[in-house]
Protein backbone atom coordinates (compact mmCIF):
# COMPACT_ATOMS: atom_id res chain seq x y z
CA UNK A 1 0.00 0.00 0.00
CA UNK A 2 0.98 3.47 -0.82
CA UNK A 3 2.21 5.73 1.77
CA UNK A 4 0.27 8.34 0.86
CA UNK A 5 -2.80 5.37 1.09
CA UNK A 6 -2.46 4.78 4.75
CA UNK A 7 -1.95 8.04 5.22
CA UNK A 8 -5.52 8.63 4.00
CA UNK A 9 -6.60 6.11 6.23
CA UNK A 10 -5.09 6.68 9.22
CA UNK A 11 -6.29 10.48 8.92
CA UNK A 12 -10.38 8.96 7.77
CA UNK A 13 -10.08 7.18 10.58
CA UNK A 14 -8.60 9.78 13.06
CA UNK A 15 -11.03 11.82 11.89
CA UNK A 16 -14.17 9.35 12.74
CA UNK A 17 -12.16 8.10 16.22
CA UNK A 18 -12.00 12.55 17.70
CA UNK A 19 -16.30 12.60 17.02
CA UNK A 20 -16.85 9.52 18.79
CA UNK A 21 -14.58 10.32 21.33
CA UNK A 22 -16.13 13.52 21.54
CA UNK A 23 -19.48 11.50 21.82
CA UNK A 24 -18.61 9.51 24.45
CA UNK A 25 -17.41 12.28 26.65
CA UNK A 26 -20.44 14.33 26.37
CA UNK A 27 -22.57 11.39 26.61
CA UNK A 28 -20.41 10.53 30.38
CA UNK A 29 -20.63 14.10 31.06
CA UNK A 30 -17.00 14.10 31.61
CA UNK A 31 -16.44 18.06 30.22
CA UNK A 32 -15.08 20.11 33.05
CA UNK A 33 -15.56 23.55 30.58
CA UNK A 34 -17.67 26.36 30.77
CA UNK A 35 -20.37 26.26 28.27
CA UNK A 36 -19.17 29.45 26.18
CA UNK A 37 -15.71 27.57 26.46
CA UNK A 38 -17.10 24.54 25.38
CA UNK A 39 -18.86 25.87 22.40
CA UNK A 40 -15.41 27.14 21.02
CA UNK A 41 -13.49 24.09 21.80
CA UNK A 42 -16.14 21.08 20.44
CA UNK A 43 -16.27 23.69 16.86
CA UNK A 44 -12.76 23.47 16.51
CA UNK A 45 -12.46 19.80 17.50
CA UNK A 46 -15.36 18.58 14.97
CA UNK A 47 -13.76 21.41 12.06
CA UNK A 48 -11.00 19.68 12.99
CA UNK A 49 -12.30 15.86 12.56
CA UNK A 50 -14.03 17.27 9.36
CA UNK A 51 -10.78 18.23 7.76
CA UNK A 52 -9.45 14.92 8.70
CA UNK A 53 -12.01 12.80 7.09
CA UNK A 54 -12.44 15.42 4.23
CA UNK A 55 -8.69 15.49 3.30
CA UNK A 56 -8.34 11.61 3.95
CA UNK A 57 -11.17 11.07 1.08
CA UNK A 58 -9.60 13.43 -0.87
CA UNK A 59 -6.46 11.72 -0.83
CA UNK A 60 -7.83 8.48 -1.24
CA UNK A 61 -9.39 9.77 -4.64
CA UNK A 62 -6.03 11.40 -5.62
CA UNK A 63 -7.58 14.66 -5.68
CA UNK A 64 -4.75 17.52 -6.58
CA UNK A 65 -5.78 19.68 -3.05
CA UNK A 66 -5.92 16.70 -0.85
CA UNK A 67 -2.07 16.90 0.61
CA UNK A 68 -2.29 20.53 1.40
CA UNK A 69 -6.09 19.96 3.04
CA UNK A 70 -4.13 16.82 4.75
CA UNK A 71 -1.43 19.66 6.42
CA UNK A 72 -3.36 22.07 7.92
CA UNK A 73 -5.99 19.02 9.50
CA UNK A 74 -2.89 17.24 10.60
CA UNK A 75 -1.48 20.87 11.91
CA UNK A 76 -4.75 21.24 13.71
CA UNK A 77 -4.24 17.50 15.35
CA UNK A 78 -0.86 18.15 16.54
CA UNK A 79 -2.34 21.54 18.26
CA UNK A 80 -5.08 19.69 19.83
CA UNK A 81 -3.12 16.44 21.04
CA UNK A 82 -0.87 18.96 22.61
CA UNK A 83 -3.03 20.37 25.23
CA UNK A 84 -4.78 16.87 25.38
CA UNK A 85 -1.55 15.56 26.23
CA UNK A 86 -1.03 18.18 28.84
CA UNK A 87 -4.72 18.15 30.17
CA UNK A 88 -4.27 14.46 30.90
CA UNK A 89 -0.90 14.49 32.43
CA UNK A 90 -1.95 17.30 34.49
CA UNK A 91 -5.29 14.66 35.79
CA UNK A 92 -1.85 12.05 36.10
CA UNK A 93 -3.40 9.63 33.65
CA UNK A 94 0.14 9.03 32.04
CA UNK A 95 -1.27 5.91 29.46
CA UNK A 96 -3.83 8.67 28.06
CA UNK A 97 -0.97 11.17 28.18
CA UNK A 98 1.50 8.23 26.35
CA UNK A 99 -0.95 7.90 23.57
CA UNK A 100 -1.39 11.51 22.70
CA UNK A 101 1.95 12.04 22.74
CA UNK A 102 2.26 9.00 20.14
CA UNK A 103 -0.41 10.35 17.99
CA UNK A 104 1.43 13.64 18.28
CA UNK A 105 4.84 12.25 16.89
CA UNK A 106 2.67 9.70 13.79
CA UNK A 107 0.62 13.42 12.66
CA UNK A 108 3.94 15.42 12.60
CA UNK A 109 5.53 12.66 10.20
CA UNK A 110 2.48 13.16 8.43
CA UNK A 111 3.04 16.69 7.95
CA UNK A 112 6.87 15.99 7.32
CA UNK A 113 5.62 13.57 4.54
CA UNK A 114 3.13 16.18 3.07
CA UNK A 115 5.21 18.86 2.66
CA UNK A 116 8.57 16.31 1.08
CA UNK A 117 5.48 14.81 -1.31
CA UNK A 118 4.79 18.68 -2.01
CA UNK A 119 8.35 19.59 -2.38
CA UNK A 120 9.05 16.68 -5.41
CA UNK A 121 5.31 16.50 -6.95
CA UNK A 122 5.28 20.24 -7.91
CA UNK A 123 3.89 20.53 -11.74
Amino acid sequence: MKKQNLNGIYSIVLGFSIVLLWIILLKGNKVTEGKTEMVFHLFSEFLMATLCILSGFKILMKHRSAVPLNTIAHSMVIYSLLNAAGYYREKGEIPATILFLALLLISSAIIIFNLYYLRNNKK
